[in-house]
């Protein structure tokens, strides 16, 4: 088994259309994954963005398949946070201790990148979770 650190971006200017070198991406979420030694990053970008587009009712029936526990927990994290979904444009980041590997979501697959240069905010971090909590703790 390999460790792979998932981390997901969204392009924030410009939705829906390839990415373009410096554009400016902003991170939304990480995740970590163990899986077989092997599995390509675009493998794991194809289950990043199933996990980050489908219905929560489709992906809560398959929890009882392996890793189907820990995909419905993600996505519902990445629900809760109110995140769009993972979109042309965006772009996925998959490292291992030996590697990261950079993909661009594209009309049809993933389009291999360099590390993009217009990079802001931290996946997934207890303040990012704060912040979204604190405006429904205020209201009670």
């Amino acid at each position: 088994m390999t460790r792979y650190h998932v981390r997901i971006y969204h392009n924030t200017q410009s939705q829906f259309m390839p990415y373009e070198d410096g554009q400016r991406l902003t991170a939304t979420v990480s995740h970590w994954r163990d899986l077989p030694a092997g599995t390509s990053a675009q493998q794991i970008a194809d289950w990043a963005f199933h996990v980050f587009n489908a219905d929560l009712d489709h992906l809560e029936r398959d929890r009882d398949k392996p890793g189907g526990e820990t995909s419905f927990l993600i996505a519902c994290v990445y629900r809760l946070l109110r995140l769009r979904s993972l979109s042309v444009g965006d772009v996925v980041e998959v490292a291992t201790d030996r590697e990261n590997r950079w993909l661009a979501c594209d009309s049809f697959g993933w389009q291999p990148i360099s590390a993009p240069s217009n990079v802001r905010g931290k996946p997934l971090t207890a303040e990012k979770v704060y912040h979204h909590l604190t405006p429904q703790v205020a209201q009670r």
